[in-house]
């Protein structure tokens, strides 16, 4: 059953849903060339920002909105500086449960190499090698998802390749994971989807979304900010900040969607693990990728409350729609 048909089984079986509240970020091309420093003060003096880019599923919203200017390379907020940070390829929020992001298992580390690889159920930091790798597929179950590629590759085309091919590069979440991924490939040494930079996004948003050109990077400088360039699909270059280009502002909407049905146990219903199912549900049945669904909560705390309504009242549906606080 997929998540559509299991959220309409709720509403006929006489589960309710609240109002949710879903954030989701828009996105709108300024054609008139700037500095990246002066884009920045555009958007955020109209109070938005430069780009955020979360996804894939964001990537493809933003191609489609480029379509017609393919050719143009465009600012977006990425910029170099900063303290450098760890980060998994794969940036998809719902793919990590609280604290999964900052697992980590080195058993040796160079601070200067920017790349990792497993071996023998340890990482260890490389730069610039030319190694097997190991994507995650998404669509698999059990240790298939983890698929060896005996294809030596820089860590940016090992990125490639698995995004074109599966879903992203290997993330190692918790030592279950590392202990699965160990007992499958133990005695090769493999590049995983782990990688440290100092690229920062204007809005300040911890993002780890990367969609760079293969092997790009010749020398960083200083003053290197982000393009988004036309060579398929979107893939993302440093210029100087000081270049001329046009650019693409972020700004955040809100979605409130109400919905009233029947339900017999109120206080099950606000079991917090039937809560995250259910946004979780309703993320993947009604949003797109780049959505944030939130529940509303009354003035007792409570998620899901009981009133008094007519049966035919009872599965009415209400939608509106509003300007959030932009971020």
């Amino acid at each position: 059953m997929n998540a559509m048909e299991w959220i309409q089984t709720l509403l006929i079986s006489g589960l309710c849903i609240p109002s949710f509240c879903a954030e989701y970020r828009q996105h709108c091309l300024i054609e008139t060339p700037k500095s990246w420093s002066d884009a920045q003060s555009y958007c955020r003096e109209r109070g938005y920002d430069l780009a955020t880019i979360d996804d894939m599923g964001a990537m493809k919203s933003l191609l489609a909105l480029n379509a017609d200017r393919a050719h143009d390379e465009l600012w977006i907020g990425l910029h170099y500086g900063g303290p450098e940070r760890w980060h998994w390829s794969l940036a998809d929020e719902e793919f990590y449960q609280e604290g999964e992001r900052d697992y980590r298992n080195f058993g040796a580390m160079d601070n200067t190499s920017r790349y990792v690889s497993h071996i023998y159920g340890k990482w260890k930091t490389v730069d610039h090698a030319q190694l097997w790798f190991v994507c995650y597929d998404g669509n698999r179950q059990g240790g298939e998802r983890y698929v060896l590629v005996r294809e030596v590759m820089s860590w940016t085309g090992a990125q490639v390749y698995c995004r074109s091919h599966h879903t992203d590069l290997l993330s190692i979440r918790n030592p279950e994971e590392s202990q699965a991924v160990a007992e499958r490939f133990s005695r090769y040494d493999v590049l995983i989807g782990l990688f440290k930079d100092a690229w920062h996004w204007s809005d300040k948003r911890n993002s780890s979304f990367r969609h760079w050109e293969q092997d790009s990077f010749v020398g960083l400088f200083p003053q290197s900010c982000a393009v988004m360039t036309g060579k398929g699909p979107g893939r993302w270059s440093q210029r100087s900040c000081d270049e001329l280009h046009p650019f693409l502002c972020t700004c955040t909407r809100r979605l409130v969607v109400k919905v009233k049905v029947r339900s017999e146990d109120i206080q099950e219903l606000n079991d917090p693990a039937i809560l995250k199912q259910t946004q979780k549900l309703l993320n993947e049945a009604t949003l797109s990728n780049h959505h944030k669904v939130a529940w509303r909560t009354n003035s007792d705390g409570q998620v899901f409350t009981k009133e008094q309504c007519q049966e035919e009242d009872c599965t009415e549906r209400e939608q509106s729609q509003d300007l959030c606080n932009i971020e």
